[in-house]
């Protein structure tokens, strides 16, 4: 009878231990679970400029094929908030929820330059990097029946004629025209800016006969360098497309100005890194489709993949170095 005593008490016992042993594994893999079950539904992409540019056809043919890599097969929505230089629709992003459901499809010029301003609300800070997709280098124009022939012949030239020299861009404030403006303060020449709408309308400009030069993008100058309309000078960046191969770089040429247009996935800053990395993965994933690929193919450009701390080195060292040239320009 004592040993019978003695025996529920402690069955009892181990019973109860047993449970609760069960209780936290099922509490566990609950956790774990919720951690791999995002996302649930879909995701929002803002994209802060207008359809149909190079950054909306990049997000595009990501968003096509997300949904093959993302968990749950869940899909992409891109809306579009164009306005005030990229810098209303990254707003956006950094006002939604940090759960994961909204991200933006950035640039480095809403991220790096306009965010020196006191106009802008939003810091770097306010954004956690999950994946750069692209970089662009930025290159200089002109027409194919210029004097202007290579990359010694312009430094005569705009030092010879300060300021003689018209070049336009995308616009005010923007990677294009601080590059210039860098340039200007590394090598002591003066031109004259005058900013536009987009790239296209500055080459169409050019290509009218009321510039003397373009700085712009690539994808958008190669269609017209093969067609043999304009001839590239040189090239801001730190790599060159495979069209441009013989077209120096600025710092081939003891010039120190290299940054590209970068373009990648951000998330509002407190955006928990599990999340972070589940999009991080299944975005490096899509960037490596072959649909993907052939698509940037289509716009003029090709993947340029960074990690999410990669990424964040980018954005550090280029909001430095615009800042300083923001300042010595006047403009901060």
């Amino acid at each position: 009878m004592k040993k019978k005593a003695l025996f529920f008490p402690l069955a009892a016992a181990v019973l109860a231990m047993g449970l609760a042993g069960c209780g936290s594994q099922a509490t566990g893999e609950k956790k774990a679970g919720a951690k791999s079950n995002y996302p649930t539904k879909a995701i929002t992409m803002v994209v802060p400029f207008a359809p149909g540019g190079t950054t909306d056809s990049a997000a595009r043919a990501l968003a096509g094929v997300a949904n093959k890599y993302l968990p749950n097969e869940q899909t992409v929505a891109i809306v579009n908030k164009d306005g005030g230089a990229g810098t209303i629709g990254m707003n956006d992003v950094v006002q939604a929820k940090p759960d994961g459901y909204t991200i933006g499809m950035a640039t480095s010029g809403p991220i790096t330059i306009k965010t020196h301003s006191k106009e802008v609300a939003y810091k770097p800070e306010d954004f956690k990097p999950i994946i750069q997709v692209v970089a662009t280098p930025n290159v200089l124009v002109v027409k194919s029946d210029s004097p202007i022939k290579t990359y010694e012949d312009w430094m005569e030239y705009v030092e010879k004629n300060p300021n003689k020299f018209t070049y336009g861009t995308s616009g005010a404030g923007l990677t294009q025209h601080i590059t210039m403006e860098n340039l200007m303060t590394k090598t002591g020449v003066k031109v004259k800016h005058v900013p536009f709408k987009g790239g296209a309308p500055a080459l169409t400009a050019l290509l009218g006969g009321n510039l003397e030069g373009a700085l712009v993008q690539t994808p958008e100058a190669i269609p017209h360098i093969e067609e043999g309309t304009l001839r590239p000078i040189w090239i801001s960046g730190t790599f060159k497309p495979e069209e441009l191969k013989d077209v120096p770089l600025l710092t081939e040429k003891g010039v120190d100005v290299e940054p590209d247009v970068w373009t990648g996935l951000m998330a509002p800053s407190k955006v928990p890194d599990d999340v972070i990395k589940v999009l991080h993965d299944s975005f490096q994933k899509a960037l490596e489709d072959p649909a993907v690929i052939e698509q940037f193919k289509k716009i003029g450009t090709e993947p340029v993949y960074k990690s999410s701390d990669e990424f964040q080195k980018t954005i550090d060292n280029d909001y430095k170095e615009n800042g300083k040239v923001l300042e010595t320009i006047g403009l901060k």
